[in-house]
């Protein structure tokens, strides 16, 4: 069976064993703090898919599973505690860094408040801690039990890696190594996790699993690298957001590092405090002109290629 073809056969399971489990929790006191879930998941009033993830995670899971073939329907508590657990760290990163908006719509706490959004999250968190237990049904309870203790490990790595991508703002000279130990606790660590649990949940010993998750580090650092790419030349239409974003808003993505070290011009235009559209059109072609643009396209393909080499 082609990728493709396992797409759309595992995730309509992965979004109805999402739906599943949230309808399983009693909300009837809360209502509205279901309505938030479920608008953070991405679905409307009535459980059809709107807009949210592309379950990226889960798919991972249960697709390293079945290369380990193993029975994919014992990795799917895993796979959902997953995403669960990634839209709680979302609803938390929207607020810490202001963003408005997620995937086209209104962020959650642009909607509901802070306060609420940080309750919803904090419920998604949870969600995703009673989640993982279930292995203890479809596995074992000695795997339920490893399991758990992991995901707790893995939030510890996204919070320092957020830690520092939260730092990075104040700071004046942030450099390109600090930003992929970033990178490798903000994004790679869940992608590596996503993948080891694929292994862990069907019973695969420690070697089989820790190839696994470095397989999905190694993803998970050109997934960033591509996206930081994606965030200056992107095309808008594609990836739904504006190339003049992460300049406007000063992030100090890996094409930008590059550039404050590599390209004086740049550094000078970046420094400055008014900053206009014209402005960062002009500021993308300099990194270009620098070799940020072919930089960060070659580190995409170095660990790309890791992760295939893993």
């Amino acid at each position: 069976m082609s990728l493709t073809e396992l797409h759309g056969k595992l995730i309509p399971q992965i979004e109805a064993s999402l739906q599943a489990k949230i309808n399983a929790f009693d909300f009837s006191n809360a209502s509205q703090l279901k309505r938030m879930v479920t608008y953070q998941m991405g679905w409307t009033t009535d459980g059809a898919h709107d807009g949210g993830g592309k379950r990226i995670r889960p798919f991972l899971t249960l697709l390293c599973a079945g290369a380990c073939e193993g029975q994919i329907e014992v990795a799917m508590p895993a796979a959902i505690a997953i995403e669960f657990l990634h839209n709680f760290t979302l609803i938390h990163e929207d607020i810490q860094d202001k963003s408005p908006l997620r995937h086209g719509k209104p962020a959650l706490w642009k909607k509901w408040g802070i306060a609420q959004a940080i309750n919803a999250g904090d419920a998604l968190f949870a969600i995703a801690q009673i989640t993982i237990l279930d292995l203890a049904k479809a596995a074992n309870e000695h795997i339920s039990n490893l399991a758990a203790r992991e995901l707790n490990q893995v939030c510890l790595h996204l919070t320092q890696g957020q830690y520092l991508d939260i730092a990075f703002e104040s700071l004046d000279n942030v450099d390109v190594k600090t930003y992929f130990d970033m990178i490798e606790g903000k994004t790679a660590a869940l992608i590596g996790f996503s993948a080891f649990m694929g292994g862990l949940a069907i019973g695969q010993p420690a070697e089989v699993t820790d190839s696994l998750c470095a397989y999905g580090k190694y993803l998970g650092m050109a997934f960033q690298i591509q996206d930081d790419y994606l965030g200056i030349w992107g095309d808008p239409l594609i990836t739904g957001k504006s190339a003049a974003s992460d300049l406007l808003t000063r992030k100090k993505t890996l094409p930008v590092l590059y550039g404050l070290e590599q390209c004086p011009e740049f550094k000078q235009r970046w420094q400055q405090t008014h900053m206009t559209t014209a402005h960062v059109q002009e500021m993308a072609k300099m990194l270009e002109i620098c070799g940020a643009k072919d930089f960060v396209m070659s580190k995409a393909q170095e660990y790309t290629k890791g992760a295939f080499e893993t």
